[in-house]
């Protein structure tokens, strides 16, 4: 076969593809969620970061949100907690995604706000509430 002047034997020519890590790797050229973000720029890479850690904040958000739901029994709580759930388990799977790059700063940034999350609206709000006993209106 003869493709621009160049004999290539009878086989194809395969395009220019970005080699996917699959293993953990340190360093700040990574393909987090989307083609081609966040790139070389080091900002664009730590704003990556700092977006994985308070998507990882939020889904801890929305399940001490869903618990607090579970208090009443009539339907539009019912729809409530299922759109929670719904929007939770969403953004769960884009961490998971992230994660998915094998950018341990990635990892290790999923893994805080997941963690500094679980801390604060599962142990420091819930102790808060049961020593005050008092109800809080919105999550």
């Amino acid at each position: 076969m003869i493709h621009g002047g160049n004999i290539t034997m009878g086989m194809p020519r395969r395009k220019k593809m970005m080699m996917m890590h699959m293993t953990f790797y340190w360093g700040k050229d990574a393909l987090i969620l989307f083609k081609g973000w966040p790139g070389t720029n080091t900002g664009m890479y730590a704003l990556a970061l700092v977006f994985v850690f308070f998507l990882a904040l939020l889904v801890e958000w929305l399940a001490h949100c869903n618990l607090k739901m579970t208090k009443s029994d009539d339907a539009s709580s019912g729809l409530a907690q299922t759109l929670v759930y719904t929007l939770r388990v969403g953004l769960a799977f884009m961490v998971m995604l992230a994660i998915m790059s094998f950018n341990v700063g990635v990892f290790l940034a999923a893994v805080s706000g997941h963690a500094l999350g679980f801390f604060f609206f599962r142990v420091i709000v819930k102790s808060s509430n049961n020593s005050t006993d008092a109800v809080s209106g919105a999550c």
